[in-house]
């Protein structure tokens, strides 16, 4: 059995109907205009996308999806709420919560508190609940009395932890969540594939990829690519698992680790001070000896990698690094993730290709005001997409889900217009244009991972993305919120 998409646009005006067939991947068989219905049997099935503008399959290549999946039962923060405006949300909700179950929150900025965090005013607001505020970058989390006490960590009258600290606050915070992971998991997949998106590359620990694998059958199932995060690198390295491990929808690829922290906790590694904080250029969170160390081994082991760097010195000292050990599997490439500020010298080590540059456009639309602040003049060369591309280095788009909003509108309308719908663009001779966007989030990923995507060719995956308007016209003359997904197909299969 085939099936047969019909009414549907494409950017090649001759194309108006797809057919995929009934294989594990819906590969395509044919694309062409109306007359490949003559070729329809008995069997077949014909779908009608009633005028819809279809793409390749979106591909998030930077996603959290267990993470994504619990934030839906979170207290969410505005990046502009103040600190009484967090303390006021945080007492609302702990009135609506059992005795004693934990309070767990992120998005708060650090910038737009007008106050320091406090401890004890968040212990007041949480009324004997345990307290865990990530931030906006999720690099920091603020923890009230009760929260410490039941962590067994030590914090300041601030209650701030950050980094390594940080993360480990809120995975035990997670480890004490009865909800089965395979939940938040089945919940991310689902909302996922309702904002467009066939797949994520996304980082887990050993416990999220073993809830990727437990799925409820009849779940709404996107494809998913895992990098195990770095304290779970010794894991993947003894059990000698290639990159591409897995099956077509459940990939292993490699180890996600940290060069540094982030910009609006000014843990970024930086070659030079913070503008406005002069006595420091941020922090290394990863000893270049031991990234080194893993990163031969993954070579050896064949193996990628996914490194964390936000910072120009974290960048420089990540692509050195690459380039003695380029950990890399055929066609898969290993990837810097964020990479937001780069400057001339590392744009020319990158362009000699010992890794892809992993982008969040998205992210430009709320650090702006704290790159123009923390990074001063240097803010030109951050999000420098148009420099990356013309410099032929391999790049993909991606999220961050769920510290940015996943929408890959989002993601297209940031790169292509620098800023949010009615702002002056931030250094605009930074845009690049819809379809190179568009390429971002479909061929390259597919690309540098090795899959047989990205393109509506016969022989590539039967996976698309049906719009309700051209996105090359409609991101130049229309707001996301005026576009909408008709349909999300994964496998020649409908899931939206």
């Amino acid at each position: 059995m085939r099936t047969f998409w019909t009414n549907l646009r494409t950017s090649h005006p001759g194309v108006t109907t797809i057919v995929t067939g009934n294989d594990l991947n819906g590969t395509i068989l044919m694309v062409g205009g109306s007359h490949l219905l003559e070729d329809r049997r008995r069997d077949d099935r014909v779908e009608d996308l009633q005028g819809g503008y279809v793409t390749a399959g979106f591909w998030d290549s930077h996603f959290h999806l267990t993470e994504y999946g619990r934030s839906f039962g979170r207290l969410r923060f505005s990046e502009g709420d103040t600190r009484e405006v967090v303390l006021g949300r945080v007492e609302q909700h702990a009135r609506t919560k059992p005795p004693g179950e934990w309070i767990i929150g992120a998005g708060w900025n650090h910038a737009a508190l007008q106050a320091d965090p406090d401890k004890e005013r968040l212990d007041r607001a949480g009324l004997g609940h345990p307290v865990l505020l990530m931030s906006l970058d999720y690099h920091t989390a603020w923890i009230n009395q009760e929260a410490q006490r039941r962590l067994g960590v030590t914090v300041g009258p601030e209650g701030i932890l950050r980094e390594t600290a940080a993360f480990h606050a809120q995975e035990e915070a997670m480890r004490l969540d009865a909800t089965d992971p395979a939940e938040h998991v089945a919940r991310g997949m689902r909302e996922a594939a309702r904002l467009g998106l066939v797949g994520v590359t996304t980082m887990e620990d050993v416990g999220g990829l073993a809830a990727l694998q437990s799925i409820p059958s009849g779940a709404v199932r996107i494809r998913t690519q895992v990098f195990l995060r770095d304290g779970h690198a010794e894991w993947l390295l003894a059990s000698g698992l290639k990159a591409g491990f897995g099956s077509d929808f459940l990939r292993v690829m490699g180890v996600k680790l940290f060069m540094d922290g982030a910009l609006g906790s000014h843990t970024a590694w930086m070659k030079q001070p913070y503008a406005d904080q002069s006595d420091t250029v941020g922090m290394s969170v990863l000893p270049k000896e031991r990234l080194l160390g893993i990163l031969e081994r993954l070579t050896e082991q064949q193996a990628v990698a996914a490194v964390h760097a936000i910072g120009d010195r974290a960048i420089h000292e990540a692509l050195l690094a690459f380039k003695r050990w380029p950990a890399q599997l055929g066609s898969m490439k290993s990837r810097l993730e964020h990479a937001q500020l780069l400057d001339d010298e590392d744009l020319a080590l990158s362009a000699q290709g010992p890794a892809a540059l992993s982008l969040q456009p998205c992210h430009l639309l709320f650090d702006r005001p704290i790159a123009d602040q923390s990074w001063g003049p240097r803010g030109r060369h951050a999000f420098r997409i148009k420099d990356i591309l013309g410099a032929r280095i391999d790049t993909v788009f991606g999220s961050d889900a769920p510290i940015a909003d996943p929408n890959p509108l989002w993601g297209l309308w940031a790169a292509v217009h620098r800023g949010r719908p009615g702002d002056t663009p931030w250094y605009p001779e930074q845009r690049i244009s819809v379809r190179e966007a568009i390429q971002a989030y479909t061929e390259s990923p597919a690309r540098i991972d090795g899959r047989p995507s990205g393109r509506l060719e016969p022989g590539c995956w039967g996976d698309l993305t049906v719009w309700s308007e051209d996105l090359e016209e409609a991101l130049i003359h229309k707001t996301p919120e005026d576009i909408r997904v008709v349909a999300t197909i994964v496998g020649g299969r409908r899931l939206v």
